[in-house]
């Protein structure tokens, strides 16, 4: 009786072990919906500004996360998404969201 006691609390242990391992780097990434686009541009992960022309609609990705962003009249992208210590993440990538022209109502 005790050698399956300790057998079931060895295996439940176990078992919380490997569920305490998943962590944070078990996070799924999230992704541009353009991601596979022939407009989308690859950086380096450290770049956390970079000229896109002014107005334009931006997806980039910065770390795991996404941001969709208009560019002001500078036509700067600058990452607002931040690490742990308030510093912008760099950036991965980004595309260039198309406009899609609106039809008059």
């Amino acid at each position: 009786m005790k050698r399956i006691a300790c057998s079931t609390a060895a295996l439940a242990l176990a078992a919380v072990a490997l569920v305490g391992t998943a962590g944070p780097s078990a996070a799924s990434a999230q992704h541009c919906d353009d991601r596979t686009s022939a407009d989308k541009v690859e950086l380096d992960h450290q770049t956390t500004s970079v000229y896109v022309g002014a107005h334009a609609t931006v997806c980039y990705k910065a770390g795991t996360r996404v941001m969709t962003t208009t560019v002001g009249e500078d036509g700067i992208l600058t990452s607002t998404l931040l690490n742990g210590k308030g510093a912008p993440k760099g950036i991965s990538y980004y595309v260039v969201v198309p406009d899609f022209p609106t039809s008059p109502e």
